[in-house]
């Protein structure tokens, strides 16, 4: 079932004659008028990122979280399973106890490796905040 916005589009799309509208806070359609619909936008000044956050790609950085164990193993959990059933599948010449010992142990690695994986993504970007003031402050040539 389309939504209100979606009709209005819609309905917006169908007229015959092209009018100028916007939408006002109350969900009413309310035309342009066309004196000031003819005018030129005032340019725009430069939008400034959300909450003072850098922007990267056009898009805002968002914080890493402080890197946690228990975050790591509930991250891990889905490879573990993942490599758990690939090497007992792969592996089916091998007696059934080593395939598991096997998968057992690159499994359990798989939880200080998204630990570091946090730690040095947290890292870095904390290095990137500490180092963005210090560009804006150098002067110009």
């Amino acid at each position: 079932m389309p939504t209100r916005k979606q009709k209005r589009r819609r309905e917006k799309g169908r007229r015959h004659d092209y009018e100028y509208v916007y939408v006002d806070d109350e969900g009413q359609e309310v035309e342009v008028d066309e004196a000031a619909a003819d005018e030129p936008a005032p340019a725009k000044a430069a939008k400034t990122p959300a909450k003072g956050k850098p922007k990267a790609g056009g898009r805002a950085l968002r914080e890493p979280p402080e890197p946690s164990w228990s975050r790591s193993v509930r991250r891990a959990v889905p490879w573990q399973i993942g490599i758990l059933v690939l090497i007992v599948v792969v592996l089916r010449n091998s007696p059934l106890v080593s395939r598991l010992l096997v998968a057992i142990l690159y499994g359990a690695l798989f939880v200080p490796l998204m630990y570091m994986t946090d730690r040095m993504v947290r890292n870095r970007w904390l290095k990137q905040q500490a180092a963005q003031p210090a560009k804006d402050k150098r002067p110009k040539r």
